[in-house]
């Protein structure tokens, strides 16, 4: 029995480690990019998009994908209309999904990311812009 309990509690927490942790809020994610001296990565999404749902169904889902962001970055997930405060004015776009990257300062950094992108051209982006922490 104990072995069951510690398989199932094993398949949970590699069930966890497969999920980007997106906040939901821009300024509880901002100050946790603070605390961990993170980039601050923001994906913009509308309703009644198909490259919306393809990228969060299918790109941030992927293995590579989810280890490279947790790795690099302090990730935040806002929806079009979305009450609550963000720079709207500095991350406005009229093409989504869009994926912005912030310094501590709220300034870019590498490049913004607009539309889908699969996977493997998804970490392609990021390896080029952005190292390892180490």
């Amino acid at each position: 029995m104990k072995l069951l309990l510690l398989a199932f509690l094993f398949f949970l927490t590699s069930l966890e480690a497969q999920n980007i942790s997106w906040y939901g809020d821009f300024e509880q994610a901002r100050q946790k990019a603070i605390e961990e001296r993170k980039t601050l990565m923001v994906l913009l999404i509308k309703k009644e998009c198909f490259a919306c749902d393809e990228i969060l169904s299918k790109t941030f889902r992927s293995d590579s994908v989810v280890e490279r962001v947790n790795e690099l970055f302090v990730s935040v997930l806002i929806s079009e209309g979305q009450k609550g405060t963000y720079p709207i004015e500095m991350l406005y776009t009229m093409e989504y999904p869009a994926v912005f990257f912030l310094d501590n300062q709220e300034l870019f950094v590498g490049k913004n990311i607009f539309g889908y992108l699969d996977s493997d051209e998804f970490v392609k982006r990021l390896n080029l812009y952005f190292s390892p922490k180490r």
